[in-house]
């Protein structure tokens, strides 16, 4: 695949800006690990992203915010890194943030965690799960609540709740350490730990996009924390993200530089919510949701 320039133009961002923010209701977010987007664009073990990208929404110039892992995952539901710093899941953080947001709206969402030993579980580590990849678990407002860890639950849930027509509004869903492509615990080799999260993206869009629930209103976004080795790009190096809906732009490639609080602007946007401190000044992703 051709690689493809990232410069922005008054045009492009006048177009961003000028793109209606999208109403949705159902946001499925897939997050993957420490991948730059020059070793997702055209490798051959990542067929269904390289697909995906080309068939859908495809941001060009989308970085994360800072580096180790932990404190990108804070951001995405923060729009901020509210003070973390390296992976230690022991950190906590206090504050508003998209879940509690939802709650307040009466709108539902929950975090489907691979690996999670139980619901709430409070576990640092447990086999190929991590919680420095579990914002909502690094949030005291919501482990100090009984109501609300309920939402945090085993990525099997997922399965049962597109089954039966019950996915929250919002639902933020992350792989494994075997299966989000960042390679530990020796799960894999290289190629491998690719081509399993290759498979794991192309599993569970189908099962989303073949559901009732895939109609207007809904969108998926498959996005990596970070950029890997000594990407520094907008922070967090500059990563694959990719927007699928059903009735938004196909073939789209947007160069309007974008992060993680682009991201949460336009899921705060689209559900009628406030915007939260980097969430303020973001550009909203609204080209690649809405034609």
């Amino acid at each position: 695949m051709p690689r493809l320039p990232v410069l922005l133009t008054p045009l492009l961002l006048t177009s961003a800006l000028a793109a209606p923010a999208p109403k949705l209701q159902h946001v499925f977010v897939f997050v993957l690990e420490n991948h730059s987007l020059s070793t997702v664009l055209g490798n051959p073990n990542l067929p269904t992203l390289n697909r995906l990208a080309t068939t859908y929404g495809y941001a060009a110039n989308y970085t994360g915010v800072t580096h180790p892992s932990l404190p990108n995952y804070v951001a995405m539901i923060a729009g901020d890194t509210m003070g973390t710093a390296g992976d230690d899941p022991g950190q906590r953080f206090a504050g508003d943030n998209l879940a509690l947001q939802l709650e307040k709206a009466g709108l539902s969402w929950r975090g489907y965690m691979q690996g999670l030993p139980t619901t709430a579980s409070t576990a640092d580590y447990a086999g190929a799960y991590g919680k420095k990849h579990n914002p909502f678990m690094l949030s005291s407002d919501i482990v100090n609540s009984p109501q609300r860890v309920q939402n945090v639950v085993p990525y099997e849930q997922f399965g049962a709740d597109l089954s039966s027509g019950s996915v929250p509004n919002f639902a933020f869903l992350v792989p494994d350490v075997c299966h989000d492509m960042h390679g530990a615990l020796n799960c894999l080799g290289r190629a491998a730990l690719d081509r399993a999260g290759d498979t794991f993206i192309g599993t569970w869009t189908q099962k989303i996009m073949a559901s009732p629930i895939w109609k207007s209103g809904a969108a998926i976004v498959i996005t990596f924390d970070e950029g890997g080795g000594g990407d520094k790009v907008g922070g967090g190096g500059r990563v694959a993200t990719i927007v699928l809906t059903p009735d938004g732009p196909r073939g789209k490639v947007s160069r309007v530089p974008y992060n993680h609080s682009s991201l949460l602007r336009t899921i705060q946007e689209g559900f009628g919510l406030p915007l939260l401190r980097g969430a303020k000044t973001a550009t909203a992703m609204n080209d690649l949701f809405w034609k």
